[in-house]
């Protein structure tokens, strides 16, 4: 082999391995390491600006529903934190609504896709039972335009990790699917440890002019 192309080679190699290396998995959600017990969820959570928690935790919690505060400098709808056996285990997060819910959601890909790699897969979210009914014609009718489309990046248990672990970001409307009006799109984020949670067989992975606020990716 010319020593040219070997040293060509050795760099490509280099360069490919340097790249993997900077690739992060994600360990928990804004600082809550997966597998905390609820009440140590909350304690951490409760230092973010504007984020209301309970002030007693219920004994044996599955899931906590929280509002207020900013999540990747947005804003928030709601915070759904799940546990398994007392251990947090998934957390979703649903931002507010603004009208540029698609211009949030290619910032939000693109901010996940520089700290994780590439989405392991993507998909256009589902039809409402209305839409399905309405498209169940003769087949001629010309299929309307719709807005909506999910990224997904899965994390396969490693040696130094055990935890299969899944990360989701969606654009659709407040019920997961298509929407024909682009103002109604909303970007939900999901953060789930699957050895802990499972994602069910179906579970998904089972251009506005609005200015947006710049997604932060320290949360992500």
């Amino acid at each position: 082999m010319p020593p040219k192309f070997l040293l060509l080679l050795l760099s490509l190699a280099v360069s490919t391995s340097a790249f993997a290396q900077k690739l992060e998995r994600p360990m928990g959600f804004v600082g809550v390491p997966f597998g905390t017990a609820p009440a140590d969820v909350l304690r951490i959570l409760s230092a973010r600006p504007g984020l209301i928690v309970p002030e007693t935790l219920p004994t044996n919690v599955d899931k906590l529903d929280l509002t207020g505060g900013n999540f990747a400098a947005q804003e928030v709808l709601k915070w759904t934190i799940e546990f398994v056996d007392n251990k947090f285990a998934a957390a979703t997060v649903a931002l507010k609504p603004d009208g540029n819910g698609l211009a949030v959601y290619r910032d939000f890909k693109q901010n996940l896709t520089g700290k994780y790699g590439p989405p392991t897969g993507e998909r256009k979210p589902g039809l409402s039972d209305t839409d399905k009914k309405s498209r169940q014609g003769t087949g001629a009718r010309k299929r309307e335009e719709t807005y909506g489309n999910v990224s997904y990046w899965k994390f396969n248990a490693t040696l130094a990790d055990k935890d299969a672990k899944c990360i989701i970001c969606e654009a659709a409307g407040p019920d997961g699917n298509e929407v024909a009006d682009e103002a109604k799109i909303q970007v939900t984020v999901h953060y789930i440890d699957e050895t802990l949670k499972p994602l069910p067989a179906k579970g998904g992975v089972s251009g506005a002019t609005k200015s947006s606020t710049p997604v932060k990716k320290e949360d992500l």
